[in-house]
């Protein structure tokens, strides 16, 4: 049986190798997406192995990926050989906020049409940044200001089913170097087809071309700055590739969800679009890589709000894997079935934190800020709310391993650490700031948690943990919980007049922290809410950085930016933790991940797609019954 020891025990990569394996790449989510999904209900993201080049400025070739499904070792690190056929079954969200990637905010979407449609290129490995191409066959970057990429060939619009059916369409034809230009400038002018202005969430990170030349069946990208990060950003799950015609005709009602405005390039076919109820679809039997997707198929059928119905579902193999906000929960379900079922552990890349505000009274008082950063107990909340299944983070999580201090360093920082003295001395230290600014005359703080995290049962308590740290840590009464929807935080956050709060803060998108640094940390960024303005201290380390093709050299600059950073209370940006989650499965689905009983730390459905197997002569698969899928 697996269990979350792996993520502390298994043989670390050094550095220098860390380093060298992880291809260059970008969020660059100006703005970017506040709601956190945590670990979702569906499970199903878990990508391919492959290979990916390690120099940023040679030329990196990359295949389809494809293989004998007969012959294929399983991606999760055993020696199995994957089959092909089969259902997967899971089960829907209730909500899905669009049919088009580019507008979507939240997970659950992108994790369908990751189905559906493809990437420019795509991860071989999402926790490294790994690449493969996908709708770009190879690809160049012969400078860090300069990016080519050239097309697959012989890559095609789906002909059949719901969206090749809907009048908007063009089933069937071949995908141009159009149809790419088209997705990119579309979200560089944050307008629709008719000229209506809207928001598209990554409209900031392709704004970083200045110029984009065609030439037969290539594209070469020139940058606004060198951006060593970028080629990874065309990975991103939120990127994908619809068809020009198709998008035109829904971008107006892209939240009203349904099978026949969605058309792509990918290894399934959507026949079927019910949230809640019933999502469904078939392998592409024109997908440019013949050996995959292994599965014939995928149905994820009605959503259990009541986790005693979902275990039970599992329990019946009805759905074919089975996650809980309690980990305990999930633990306890595999140990009665430990002979048939295995756990798979991911890092959760919506980052949990705490946010002051320095941009209203008392929160710009510096003092403030860094008596509230040394205050949380950040390894308790871990312990209290995820069973200890998690690791802190600073302001690059431990899931961008690569560019992250090292885990170890923080076991003597100042706010980090451990009950003991170390612990005693962070209080100390809290208190002797606190006082100095006059905290014991601020009467009544409000500390919100986000309701969508209070709702899950296993954290109804947050809200009194949280303010119950902070009146325990400045021997007051002062600080007092309560929850507040997304629908408040969101606008108020985003205006810089937020209450002080505690919930999952945006999405982690790829591994490659270096953007995200640039996005919330330098003084010019829109997405630089708390008013940072450090020039020498940030602005320059982090351009440097951008530009730096060497990657330990480039690691320096951002560590100096990170222990800077740190050092000042975390500027109210009080990244707390990212947490652990185990999914369950019957031996018989197989999931891929870097290890076994490991799964993927990022958005991966796309990988998953492609990869996932269901062994049918696994004794576990007796009893099941395999879902019927919608026909095209």
């Amino acid at each position: 049986m697996a269990d979350g020891r792996n993520y502390w025990q298994r043989r670390r990569l050094s550095r220098r190798s860390m380093l060298r394996g992880a291809a260059v790449g970008s969020a660059g989510v100006a703005g970017a997406v506040l709601i956190g999904c945590g670990d979702d209900d569906d499970p199903t993201a878990t990508p391919t192995n492959g290979n990916g080049g390690d120099d940023p400025t040679a030329t990196a070739t990359a295949g389809n990926g494809g293989t004998d499904p007969t012959a294929t070792p399983d991606g999760g690190g055993g020696d199995m050989m994957a089959v092909a056929g089969g259902v997967r079954s899971a089960i829907s969200a209730n909500v899905y906020d669009s049919v088009d990637a580019h507008q979507s905010v939240a997970s659950p979407s992108v994790g369908v049409l990751s189905r559906a449609q493809s990437k420019i290129l795509r991860f071989a490995n999402p926790n490294t940044g790994e690449l493969v191409g996908d709708l770009a066959e190879t690809w160049e970057v012969p400078s860090a200001s300069e990016v080519v990429l050239n097309l697959r060939p012989g890559v095609k619009w789906h002909d059949v089913g719901p969206g090749a059916e809907n009048p908007a369409a063009s089933p069937g034809r071949d995908l141009t170097v159009e149809d790419i230009v088209y997705n990119i400038e579309r979200q560089q002018s944050g307008t629709y087809a008719d000229g209506t202005e809207t928001s598209f969430g990554r409209s900031s990170y392709w704004q970083k071309i200045a110029n984009m030349e065609v030439s037969d069946n290539a594209i070469r990208m020139e940058l606004t700055a060198p951006d060593v990060t970028f080629v990874q950003g065309l990975a991103n799950e939120f990127n994908q590739i619809a068809q020009p015609e198709l998008l035109e005709a829904v971008e107006s009602t892209f939240s009203e969800i349904s099978a026949d405005k969605v058309l792509g390039t990918g290894p399934y076919i959507i026949t079927e679009w019910i949230p809640g109820e019933r999502i469904s679809g078939v392998r592409n039997p024109a997908y440019y890589d013949s050996a995959r997707p292994y599965l014939d198929a995928f149905v994820w059928g009605q959503a259990f709000e009541d986790p005693t119905a979902y275990r039970i579902g599992w329990e019946q193999k009805q759905v074919d894997t089975f996650t809980d906000p309690d980990p305990t929960t999930t633990q306890s379900i595999q140990a009665a079935n430990a002979d048939e079922s295995y756990l798979s552990f991911s890092g959760v890349a919506n980052t949990v934190a705490a946010y002051t505000n320095p941009n209203v009274e008392p929160w710009n008082d510096p003092r403030l800020v860094k008596a509230i950063d040394l205050s949380i107990n950040r390894r308790q909340l871990i312990q209290q709310l995820h069973n200890g299944l998690g690791k802190v983070s600073g302001p690059v999580t431990w899931l961008q391993e690569a560019w992250a201090l090292p885990e170890e360093s923080f076991e003597n920082r100042p706010g980090y650490r451990t009950d003991g003295a170390g612990r005693e001395d962070d209080i100390a230290e809290a208190n002797k700031l606190w006082q100095a600014a006059g905290g014991p005359d601020l009467g009544t703080i409000d500390w919100v948690v986000a309701e969508t995290w209070a709702s899950r049962s296993s954290w109804t308590i947050t809200p009194e943990l949280i303010a119950g740290g902070f009146n325990d840590a400045f021997q007051t009464d002062q600080f007092r919980g309560k929850t507040g929807p997304y629908g408040e935080i969101i606008p108020s956050w985003s205006a810089g007049n937020f209450e002080p709060f505690f919930a999952w803060i945006p999405n982690i998108e790829i591994p490659d922290a270096r953007a995200d640094m640039i996005t919330y940390y330098k003084s010019d960024s829109p997405s630089n809410i708390w008013g940072i303005n450090e020039p020498d201290r940030i602005d320059a380390p982090l351009t440097a950085a951008l530009a730096e093709l060497d990657d330990e050299a480039a690691f320096e600059l951002v560590a100096g930016v990170q222990e800077f950073i740190l050092e000042n209370g975390q500027f109210g940006r009080h990244i707390a933790y990212n947490y652990i989650a185990p999914t369950l499965a019957w031996n018989y689905l197989h999931l891929t991940g870097p290890a076994p009983g490991e799964g993927w730390n990022f958005l991966s459905g796309s990988l998953g797609a492609l990869d996932e197997w269901i062994d049918p002569n696994d004794p576990s698969f007796d009893g099941r019954e395999s879902p019927t899928p919608t026909p095209v």
